[in-house]
């Protein structure tokens, strides 16, 4: 028998998902039925940090701006790499009545 798999170490992803509402439930414990912007406020910036771990946003917009430059190196290559290899022109057909080269006949 070949030997077992390891089992994940995060576990599953409905463990995980299950580990993240009672952290969410344990940090808004109370809070929900409040009524006022702040604790609405704090109540979603906790869902959020908890769901979506801890990015701030300026690593968001570096990991963007890192995706555009990769995604404009990219088109640039494909674009000289087009430039390079151009497809060759058909060349032109001549009606039956005219000379390709003047002087030969």
């Amino acid at each position: 028998m070949p030997p077992k798999k390891q089992a994940q170490a995060g576990g599953s992803k409905k463990a995980e998902q299950k580990k993240k509402e009672k952290i969410i439930e344990d940090k808004t414990f109370g809070l929900k039925n409040k009524k006022g912007a702040k604790q609405q406020k704090f109540i979603k910036a906790v869902t959020h940090q908890v769901k979506f771990g801890q990015q701030n946003p300026r690593q968001v917009a570096q990991s963007e701006a890192e995706k555009k430059l990769k995604k404009d190196d990219k088109k640039k290559e494909l674009q000289e790499l087009n430039e390079l290899f151009k497809p060759v022109v058909a060349a032109q057909k001549i009606s039956k009545g005219v000379q390709a080269f003047p002087g030969s006949y």
